[in-house]
């Protein structure tokens, strides 16, 4: 049986991607930063497909929490088909995470670049999609200024966190190249999400299943069986900004990432 694990799971698109993937028979594990939430969304899959998930819980703020995250995971299961990274945020206002990163930065592309890596040897040849946004495209990037304290403002430092995405998806996979797990990433959608109305402040949208279907086809479609370092948009390969196709700053924001994570990830690959 496949299993997945998808964080950010208790609400919008990440439930509804858990609920689409246990509805298509995957053993799907829960993530969530309080046992309240976790609990609630644990039941709400349950009574969609039947099957009660497993559960982790961890704050994303956090790089120990990550660690401790992923250290449970690997204690539990024997290995992971898919890791969905769909957890993310829209801050109001600056903040800086405890490791010391701009709180959007860090939970939004350093913890999932952190636990990928983590959860690489529990992965095998499996899949890992991760959850951008078209605002990736709108997103700048500069390496000595990460955290923005040059001009920081709550769309900027989420745009920056979806390019950053994106960038980590195209090195991540050429790093990893046929021995390893497939890196894909994608746009949801404009959905009518918590994020959406609260974070952006933006009104309509289209439902969560539209915004699931990319994370489900993604993660699961024998399309892309072999496909990596892609950009999807409504279940199709899409073009991702040229940014996003920069070569030398992808590799750079890897080595930063890797080092602000305080791990040695992946070594480069000669291209």
């Amino acid at each position: 049986m496949t299993r997945a694990l998808v964080t950010g799971a208790t609400d919008g698109i990440g439930l509804q991607t858990a609920i689409e993937l246990g509805r298509r028979g995957v053993e799907v594990i829960v993530h969530g930063r309080s046992d309240a939430r976790i609990a609630a969304a644990r039941d709400a899959v349950a009574r969609a497909t039947g099957r009660l998930p497993e559960t982790v819980r961890a704050d994303f703020g956090s790089f120990d929490a990550v660690r401790a995250m992923a250290a449970d995971l690997a204690g539990r299961f024997d290995g992971i088909d898919v890791l969905v990274n769909n957890a993310g945020m829209y801050a109001h206002a600056q903040r800086r995470s405890p490791d010391g990163s701009d709180e959007t930065l860090s939970v939004n592309h350093l913890a999932p670049f952190l636990l990928t890596h983590l959860l690489l040897p529990m992965l095998g040849r499996g899949r890992v999609v991760n959850v951008s946004s078209i605002a990736h495209r709108r997103g700048a990037l500069r390496l000595d200024d990460l955290d923005l304290g040059k001009g920081w403002s709550a769309y900027a430092a989420y745009a920056q966190s979806k390019l950053a995405n994106v960038l980590f998806t195209v090195e991540l996979a050429r790093r990893i190249g046929g021995d390893g797990p497939t890196v894909n990433a994608l746009h949801p959608g404009v959905i009518a999400t918590k994020l959406l109305v609260q974070g952006m402040g933006a009104v309509g949208g289209e439902p969560v299943e539209r915004g699931a279907a990319t994370s489900v086809y993604v993660a699961l479609s024998p399309d892309v069986a072999h496909t990596s370092g892609r950009y999807f948009d409504g279940s199709r390969e899409a073009e991702m900004s040229p940014l996003a196709r920069d070569a030398v700053l992808a590799r750079a924001l890897y080595e930063v990432s890797a080092h602000r994570c305080g791990i040695p990830g992946l070594p480069a690959v000669l291209a």
